[in-house]
């Protein structure tokens, strides 16, 4: 029988496995056509957008480079080949001897993710060396469709010699896939801009490289301002720097504010990570705490480091997604501070106890991903182990990775271990003025000690003593009878203080630990983010799969990439809530602050168990104009979530079905009214819930609650702390409004009102 052969044929189906499918995000397809610009000598590449916002099928996005460009046959030979080995064959550029930056060719398909047609044009010197030719090729990926065989579908091109010109390769991306809002550029912004940190540089055998610039060309979208990343490494509380040598050692430097340089080496050494270099600053809430307060002289610190905040990794000059971008905790920095990890790590304990640092606690000072700020970069190489993932979504998380993992976590951990140290020193000096300014007051220092080793609880209650004895001194000169009444409103007064404080410290651990959910939450949220984004990717998967399923099926998987949306529609609600009150925390500026928009913003926070356990949409009557303040954002979330919350809690456990909130003006006030037909509240409580610690003086809310509702739906309610109501009463009494319970009417149980001033 006569032998015979066969080859293989490739399908149409593969570009958009190596385009769409393979790289899923925006930034990233942006990211592998700007390696390529890198990889042919360029010193600039410009991304101009046109018309983006819109909407499909419209606008254009134009990618140009003032590289070496491509001759027609190197077009021919790499372009038009898939999975070239040409970067292997020739692993550094011919100009500057720049290590290339990638060798699995998809940088080109990339394009397919961003647009519906590409016209590539370059200019380059021509293969016989004896000039320049302009080579022009127009892609239309629709024409390669499934089913059809990939080297049968022609891509028309023209070819031109020219008399003079500049090399260089742009790319005409026309008929946009998706419109582009302002949240998309902004994203693509700050992940482009930080995508290289090459610079100038000069390399044996080459010419001296001037490095490589990456330009945004946008005029319809907002180009808000950038820092520069020099600047913030240096204007941090402090900056880590580490370096590991040749014999694997990681040398670490810190230079930080008011405990100067210091130095160390760890002892383990990392010999697969030999080279690699990292810079990390530290940059508290705490605009005090900086060491230049410059940098936020135009912008708040938080949002400066929901922009800027992150470690990121480069690999020869280029960003490694995802580490650094908000959310992701590669080094697991935010899921220490979520389970309030206090212990450092067995290898650093005796330098913490060098510095007079409890190694059991030191850690509860960690700052959070977000607050740290740098970069950590990787030079490729032969023996270079980490090895990037085939979709260019980070390294292959392999035992060299988890080296890279722990050593940063240590270096990090060493700077904590100061910032421990400086809080020691800060504090040490504070308490040593306050100490010796009692000391001056009281005259007779053998019979008062104000050690600053001593707790604060005690020096307080030592200062009060020092106030009541100073007074009943004064007291000795009046009359009888006029100095015992003082004597009674003076002790009256001096126990009132006592029992505040002493009500005080109990509200204080509270807060404490409503703080330390917090910091859960704040984990919680990131680890949110990831998720959603990747509900985004599998929506979007099964979108493109859909005319590869069996019709019969088609239906319901389309259901099911609805349904992914939904869920994380569901979810960026909850984090955007989450997010907002984050945000505001942090404001200062008290302001005239619409109301419905924050209502609205928190009731779609609840709406999950809203709708889970069959409450009716909450009616809002609250005009678009109707304004609070001035006062500070936070509060007026702070007061609305606790009114909300407590009105879906009262339906939950009295099985209500409505609630009710609405404005209006009352004797020159403006009175916010919320009601709900839930549980109720007898009148003889009214006062008593406002009462500090007094969560549920009647017994049955939450009993009820308990017997109604799953225990993950209680917990997002809160199980009642009993400073909720208190703190809304506080906060609108320091503005010299009010607040109060009403008689209800038909049909509601309860209505509690708050007058604004």
């Amino acid at each position: 029988m006569p032998k015979t052969e066969l080859s293989f044929s490739v399908d149409s189906q593969l570009l958009g496995e190596l385009g769409e499918r393979l790289v899923t995000r925006n930034y990233v397809a942006l990211a592998e056509l700007i390696k390529n610009a890198y990889d042919a000598d360029a010193t600039e590449i410009v991304i101009k957008f046109i018309k983006a916002k819109k909407g499909p099928n419209q606008g254009e996005i134009h990618i140009s480079d003032n590289g070496h460009g491509m001759s027609f046959q190197e077009v021919s030979d790499y372009w038009m080949r898939i999975a070239t080995t040409s970067k292997v064959r020739a692993p550094v550029s011919p100009k500057y001897g720049r290590r290339k930056t990638g060798n699995k060719g998809v940088g080109r398909f990339a394009c397919r993710r961003l647009a519906k047609k590409l016209v590539m044009e370059t200019v380059g010197t021509t293969s016989e060396k004896r000039g320049l030719e302009k080579t022009k090729v127009t892609f239309n990926w629709g024409d390669f469709k499934p089913g059809t065989t990939l080297t049968q579908i022609p891509c028309v091109y023209t070819r031109d010699l020219l008399i003079n010109g500049k090399t260089g390769l742009s790319l005409i991306l026309t008929n946009l896939v998706e419109r582009w809002t302002d949240s998309d550029f902004n994203l693509l912004r700050r992940h482009v801009l930080g995508l290289s940190i090459v610079k100038g540089v000069r390399r044996e055998g080459f010419e001296e490289d001037p490095g490589f610039e990456i330009k945004l060309e946008a005029p319809e979208f907002p180009s808000g301002e950038g820092i520069l990343s020099r600047q913030l490494l240096d204007a941090g509380w402090g900056k880590l720097e580490g370096e590991i040598n040749n014999q694997g050692i990681c040398n670490l430097k810190l230079e930080a504010k008011e405990i100067g340089l210091k130095e160390f080496g760890l002892d383990e050494a990392f010999e697969n990570l030999k080279g690699i270099t990292f810079e990390i600053a530290w940059l508290p809430m705490q605009k005090s705490l900086l060491r230049d307060t410059r940098i936020i002289t135009k912008t708040g610190i938080l949002d400066l480091l929901t922009e800027q905040g992150g470690v990121r990794v480069y690999l020869d000059g280029f960003r490694v997604y995802p580490y650094g971008d908000a959310g992701n905790d590669w080094l697991r920095i935010d899921a220490d501070v979520a389970r309030r990890k206090g212990r450092t790590d067995d290898r650093l304990s005796e330098i913490a106890s060098k510095l007079g640092v409890d190694p059991l606690r030191a850690m509860l000072n960690s700052p959070r991903n977000q607050q740290l700020y740098g970069n950590v970069v990787i030079n490729s190489g032969p023996s270079m182990p980490l090895q990037v993932k085939l979709d260019r979504e980070g390294f292959i998380e392999d035992s060299s990775f988890e080296d890279l993992v722990t050593v940063l976590r240590l270096s990090i951990q060493w700077m904590v271990l100061h910032y421990n140290e400086f809080l020691l020193v800060t504090g040490r000096r504070e308490l040593y003025k306050k100490a010796e300014e009692l000391e001056g007051l009281l005259g007779d220092k053998t019979n008062f000690s104000f050690s600053p080793t001593e707790e604060t609880t005690p020096i307080a209650l030592k200062a009060l003593t020092l106030i009541s004895d100073e007074a009943k001194t004064a007291l000795k000169t009046l009359p009888e009878e006029q100095r015992r009444k003082a004597e009674i409103r003076l002790n009256a007064a001096s126990e009132f203080v006592k029992q505040s404080y002493s009500i005080s410290e109990i509200y204080l651990g509270i807060l404490k630990a409503v703080a330390s959910t917090g910091s859960l939450m704040f984990n919680f949220s990131h680890e949110i983010k990831n998720l959603m984004a990747r509900l985004d990717t599998h929506a979007n998967t099964i979108d493109r799969m859909l005319n590869d399923v069996p019709k019969i099926y088609q239906h319901d998987f389309s259901l099911f990439a609805q349904s992914l949306r939904k869920t994380r529609d569901r979810l960026d609600q909850q984090i955007q809530l989450f997010g907002t009150l984050s945000r505001t925390s942090g404001e200062t500026k008290r302001q005239l602050i619409l109301l419905k928009p924050i209502v609205d913003e928190v009731m779609m926070g609840f709406q999950y168990l809203i709708e889970e356990y069959g409450i009716n949409k909450p009616v809002v009557e609250i005009p678009e104009d109707f304004k609070i303040g001035p006062i500070l954002e936070v509060e007026i979330y702070s007061i609305i979530v606790n009114l909300i919350s407590n009105a879906v809690k009262a339906n939950l456990s009295g099985n209500g079905r409505n609630i009710y909130v609405k404005v209006y003006s009352q004797n020159g006030k403006k009175v916010l009214a919320v009601c709900d037909d839930g549980i109720g509240l007898e009148e003889k409580y009214w006062e008593e819930v406002f009462k500090p610690l007094n969560a549920d003086p009647a017994g049955n809310l939450y009993s009820s609650l308990k017997r109604r509702v799953a225990n993950d739906s209680l917990a997002a309610l809160g199980r009642g702390s009993g400073i909720g109501l208190n703190i809304v009463k506080t906060t609108v009494e320091s503005y010299n409004g009010s607040i109060r319970f009403t008689k209800p009417e038909t049909p509601w149980k309860t209505c509690i009102e708050v007058l604004f001033p």
